[in-house]
C-alpha cells in the first residue's frame, strides 16, 4: 500500500512540475509582460496594504536600517513600485527615490499616491529591455525577479542591477517561494524560478556578497491560501562591475 501511495505521490509531483514548466515556457516566449502587469495593476489584484504585507515591508526596512541607519539612505531605486504603498514608506528614508514599473497604470497610481513627496520620481521601466539610468546606493527588487524566466535573462538582469549600484551598495530582493513540490524540480538549475533559486543564482554571480537571508513567515511556509511564503535577501556589491 505504501509503495502505491509513493508512486501516486511521484506521479502527482511530476505532473505539477511539468505543468509549471509549461507555464514558464509560455510566459517566456509567448506572453507580453507589459500587458500582463498592466492588467494586474488595473484590476488591483495585489493588496500590499494587508497586515502580512505590511509586516514583510517593515521587516525589510528594519534589516536595511540595521546596516545603513534609520534614514539618509542616499539615492534609491525601487524596481516594481506597483501602487506606491511601499514607495511611500521608503521615501522618508532616502534623499532621492526613483520608483519604476513595467505597467503604465502602476506608474500612474504610484505618482498619484506620492505626489506630495518631492524626492520621489516615478518612471516606466522594463528591467529586461531598458537600461537603468544613474547610480544608486540601494536597489529594491521586490516581487519582480520571479517574473523573469530563464537563467540567461536573470544573469543579465543581475549584471544590469550591479552596474547601477555604487560599490558597496545594497540590493534587496524579496519574492515568493515556490510550492514545496516544485522547489526541488529537476529543471530549477536551468530555469531558476522561485525566490530560493533566484537568491542562489545571485549569490553565484561575481560581485555580489549575500549579507542576510530570512523567510516570512519565519516558518518558510505559506500563511494560508492567500499569502505565499516569501524570502528576503540582502546583497552587497563588493567589487565594481
Amino acid at each position: 500500500m505504501s509503495s502505491v501511495r509513493s508512486l501516486l505521490d511521484n506521479l502527482h509531483r511530476n505532473y505539477l512540475q511539468t505543468r509549471y514548466l509549461a507555464s514558464v515556457v509560455r510566459n517566456r516566449w509567448f506572453v507580453d509582460s507589459k500587458q500582463v502587469f498592466e492588467r494586474i495593476s488595473v484590476a488591483g489584484a495585489w493588496d500590499y496594504s494587508s497586515q502580512l504585507e505590511r509586516e514583510r515591508h517593515a521587516r525589510v526596512l528594519t534589516r536595511v536600517a540595521e546596516r545603513r541607519g534609520d534614514n539618509s539612505w542616499g539615492r534609491v531605486l525601487e524596481l516594481g513600485c506597483y501602487d506606491g504603498v511601499f514607495t511611500q514608506e521608503l521615501a522618508t528614508r532616502c534623499s532621492t527615490l526613483t520608483a519604476c514599473d513595467i505597467s503604465p497604470d502602476a506608474c500612474s497610481r504610484t505618482a498619484s499616491r506620492c505626489a506630495h513627496l518631492p524626492n520621489v520620481q516615478v518612471t516606466h521601466l522594463n528591467i529586461e529591455k531598458d537600461e537603468i539610468a544613474g547610480a544608486y546606493d540601494l536597489v529594491f527588487a521586490m516581487d519582480v525577479l520571479n517574473y523573469i524566466y530563464g537563467r540567461d535573462r536573470l544573469t543579465k538582469v543581475s549584471a544590469k542591477i550591479a552596474a547601477a549600484l555604487q560599490p558597496n551598495g545594497l540590493l534587496i530582493i524579496t519574492d515568493c517561494r515556490l510550492a514545496p513540490e516544485l522547489r526541488e524540480a529537476w529543471f530549477r538549475r536551468w530555469v531558476p524560478t522561485g525566490v530560493d533559486s533566484i537568491v542562489s543564482l545571485f549569490a553565484e554571480q561575481l560581485g555580489w556578497r549575500l549579507l542576510h537571508r530570512e523567510s516570512h513567515p519565519p516558518s518558510g511556509e505559506d500563511a494560508g491560501p492567500h499569502y505565499m511564503a516569501h524570502v528576503t535577501a540582502l546583497f552587497e556589491k563588493n567589487i565594481p562591475i
